[in-house]
């Protein structure tokens, strides 16, 4: 494992105030796959590279630009470029059509909604690469996070069945918060933090329960609502 030749050459552009962007192609410089200076966000991308990619596309499926030979790929093409040219061993696995269509799937899931999952929000200067609203991953994204929350808060409840009636309360105000939302897409963000907010409790909750921390699960609950607030008041 380590640099290969063949990324050398390349830039990945990424997308910078979307922390799961900066995390994952920062660990691509950690490990030693890319060069510091091949890694630039999209903010502070200067116009002549920006004009030499596909921008639409590049705002749902990251770019890695070719400077010698002018090419860009793009998504999840980009990432199977740099981990088998990394770590070679992979690359049979990502030519294997079930495979790809899997990662396929979550990586549309995650690009069209990175920016609710992570509640950033537009860089203050540059080119803001946030995606297009997309109905149909926003709802996937929320119904997966309902069908995780609800497995993990099964998982607590007997333990903390008091917790189910503090969330039932909670979740009720903010479901019925979301359906007076006039705009169909702004109604969507409200129940996509919603999600996100109620998955984040669950799990936290549920790595807790063997611990026994004196106030914790109510202490996690009413942050989680503060969460959430903060969620929809910069919606």
């Amino acid at each position: 494992m380590g640099n290969s030749k063949n990324l050398d050459s390349k830039v990945i552009i990424y997308d910078d105030v979307c922390p799961l962007c900066k995390a994952y192609t920062s660990g691509f410089v950690r490990a030693g796959w890319l060069r510091p200076e091949n890694r630039i966000g999209f903010a502070e991308a200067p116009a002549e590279l920006l004009g030499r990619i596909d921008i639409d596309r590049a705002r749902h499926e990251i770019p890695l630009f070719d400077r010698a030979t002018g090419e860009t790929i793009y998504g999840k093409e980009a990432l199977f470029f740099i981990l088998g040219e990394a770590i070679p061993v992979f690359k049979p696995l990502f030519r294997m059509g079930l495979f790809r269509a899997f990662i396929f799937g979550l990586y549309q899931i995650i690009t069209y909604n990175r920016r609710v999952i992570a509640n950033s929000r537009p860089p203050a200067n540059g080119f803001d690469c946030a995606p297009d609203f997309n109905a149909f991953y926003r709802w996937l994204y929320i119904g997966i996070m309902g069908l995780f929350t609800g497995l993990l808060f099964a998982s607590a409840v007997p333990k903390f069945d008091w917790l189910l009636c503090i969330l039932s309360v909670l979740t009720t105000i903010a479901v019925t918060k979301g359906c007076f939302i006039q705009t169909f897409s702004a109604r969507t963000d409200h129940f996509g933090h919603l999600a996100t907010v109620l998955f984040i409790i669950g799990l936290l909750n549920f790595g807790l329960q063997s611990f026994h921390i004196p106030l914790a699960v109510p202490t996690i609950t009413l942050q989680g609502a503060w969460l959430f607030y903060r969620r929809l008041i910069n919606l």
